[in-house]
């Protein structure tokens, strides 16, 4: 079901969750261990993002980047 939908037929408040996929070399299960605990507050979804990239400035000795 899309977000939107939960929106349009959602009789009060909503909540949700927003999680990252696991990283690298990690499984599944580090994202049911965080998860667990958290059910409890019954989310009506639970979103899944990406992750940003990342980058590293190091500044150079003429003082650029």
């Amino acid at each position: 079901m899309k977000v939107t939908e939960h929106l349009r037929q959602a009789k009060g408040t909503l909540v949700s969750f927003e999680i990252l996929p696991p990283l690298k070399g990690k499984t599944i299960n580090s994202i049911y261990d965080h998860l667990d605990p958290l059910m409890e507050f019954k989310p009506s979804f639970i979103n899944v993002t990406y992750h940003r990239a990342e980058h590293i400035f190091k500044k150079k000795a003429d003082s650029s980047f």
